[in-house]
């Protein structure tokens, strides 16, 4: 179910949250007058590709936190629609997309293989690299907003111990994050419910 968070009344825009079957990860919505963004599209049950049809006529734009599979899970059916494009950091985060072991479902027996087609290099959200829970991890900011995926998230759900996680790499991160973000950035992670940036405990 695609249910909604918040309007950001100087972008003109309304989030909205769906949360996948598949370890919870949460998916973001930005629907402004002429786009839709999506971030993190995970595992979607069929009522959540009902209501991304309602945006048929409009452009939408994908972003990918991370490579695990769990986060772009039905990312090959979003990009079968129509007007839809994929922010591609970069060709090794391309590569990491469609490879079943760097994006971890060939240990589940679930392999995805996530292959962009229209590709944009001309980000809409700013990007950070951040590197740490895996090596192409991203977090996107959009005006007070953050879109941490696994590296801002609470102390529960951090997880170094994966393939391509590396904990002094986090720390570096965070260290990035700090210096570019306000202490008053919302959160919206890409598990568990949203929070200030300066309520973060890690």
């Amino acid at each position: 179910m695609v249910a909604p968070l918040f309007c950001n009344i100087n972008k003109r825009a309304t989030f909205y949250r769906n949360i996948s079957s598949l370890f919870n990860v949460c998916t973001y919505f930005i629907v402004e007058e002429d786009k839709l963004i999506i971030i993190d599209p995970g595992k979607f049950e069929d009522d959540v590709f009902d209501w991304i049809n309602k945006y048929k006529t409009i452009n939408k734009f994908v972003y990918i936190s991370h490579e695990h599979f769990d986060h772009h899970y039905h990312a090959n059916r979003i990009f079968e629609l129509e007007k839809t494009y994929f922010f591609s950091p970069s060709e090794n985060f391309n590569n990491a997309l469609k490879d079943t072991r760097k994006n971890l479902s060939f240990f589940y027996d679930d392999p995805t293989e996530t292959k962009p087609n229209l590709i944009n290099s001309d980000p809409y959200l700013k990007i950070i690299k951040t590197p740490g829970h895996s090596v192409e991890s991203y977090c996107f900011i959009y005006d007070n907003v953050i879109f941490g995926g696994d590296t801002i998230i609470e102390k529960k759900y951090l997880v170094f111990k994966l393939p391509g996680g590396n904990k002094n790499d986090f720390i570096k991160s965070v260290e990035n994050i700090n210096e570019i973000i306000d202490s008053n950035t919302i959160v919206l992670p890409g598990h568990g419910d949203l929070f200030c940036y300066n309520e973060w405990t890690i």
